[in-house]
């Protein structure tokens, strides 16, 4: 019984992991899309 609990509680973890590294990922993305746009322009 404790076994198949200790792996919910993995794969629930794991999940947690995947979906804020998601959030992180797209939270982030935007903002280094948009810093790499302001150096070309600075550049140019």
């Amino acid at each position: 019984m404790s076994g198949s609990k200790f792996h919910r509680n993995l794969v629930a973890a794991f999940a947690s992991l995947l979906m804020s590294t998601i959030a992180v990922g797209a939270a982030v993305a935007p903002a280094q899309v948009s810093a790499t746009t302001v150096e070309v322009v600075t550049y140019a």
